[in-house]
């Protein structure tokens, strides 16, 4: 697959993700948050209606967010993981840094991130330094926090 600057890449997972959102935000919120609308409308004078002001807002932010999903899924690329060998776009590795720490990381698209998870983004210090590595090579990672000499003991 040829890959242009623009394209998000995206696992499968992420991807569906993203459809599922884009579902509930134009299917079930756009409605409740239009309801709120005009029930504040109804209440009389706009310009002192706090609660009128706050539900365009919502309703603003909502519809912003279903173009930017849009926008994700019209330039979103589904890369399948294909080998266990080199780390790519869903490849969940295990490296061992200094001082003995071994971490594991699943490598996913950006929308994708869960550090609370150890989903990284392969756009992130760590995520990037470890594309495209073998098992066995030696990387280091340049965080804020300063860098890492680590070491690729596995990927699944």
């Amino acid at each position: 697959m040829t890959r242009k600057p623009s394209d998000i890449l995206l696992t499968k997972e992420g991807y569906e993700k993203l459809k599922e959102e884009l579902h509930r935000r134009e299917k079930v919120l756009r409605k409740k948050l239009q309801e709120t609308l005009n029930q504040m409308r109804s209440q009389g004078d706009l310009s002192e209606n706090d609660g009128y002001t706050i539900a365009v807002e919502d309703y603003q932010n909502n519809e912003e967010k279903i173009m930017d999903i849009k926008t994700k899924l019209e330039r979103g690329k589904i890369v399948e993981k294909k080998k266990a060998t080199t780390v790519e776009l869903g490849s969940i590795v295990t490296i061992e840094c200094e001082k003995g720490q071994k971490k594991t990381y699943t490598i996913v698209g950006e929308d994708e991130t869960n550090p609370l998870e150890g989903k990284i983004s392969y756009k992130s210090p760590i995520g990037s330094s470890l594309m495209d590595k073998k098992k066995n090579s030696e990387v280091i990672i340049q965080t804020p926090l300063g860098k890492n000499n680590c070491k690729i003991i596995n990927i699944k």
